[in-house]
């Protein structure tokens, strides 16, 4: 996995900025009249990165279930144990991962 830190940050305190700013009411239409125009849309899916796997001392799963994670956001590695940061949670790594 590889990830680019600090260009992920920017994009999601603008991301957070901007839905704070709508929850709070300060977004107008002609604030937003010079965006990129989308014609022809529908809803879609796309894939993110996740994991899967056998979670164990999760706040509100039990142990042994097999999970996929939200997106992962970040990747750490130090004195020799894994972690990744996914959009709800820290998770840390078993030894038994598999590469796709």
């Amino acid at each position: 996995m590889e990830f680019h830190t600090y260009e992920q940050i920017f994009r999601l305190h603008r991301l957070v900025t901007d839905l704070k700013r709508l929850e709070a009411g300060l977004v107008r239409p002609p604030d937003l009249m010079t965006e990129p125009f989308l014609d022809n849309w529908r809803h879609a899916a796309r894939q993110v990165p996740c994991l899967q796997g056998i979670v164990e001392g999760h706040p509100s799963l039990p142990d042994g279930h097999m999970i996929v994670t939200s997106e992962v956001f970040g990747y750490f590695r130090g004195d020799n144990e894994h972690f990744v940061r996914t959009r709800n949670h820290w998770y840390r790594l078993g030894g038994k991962g598999l590469r796709s």
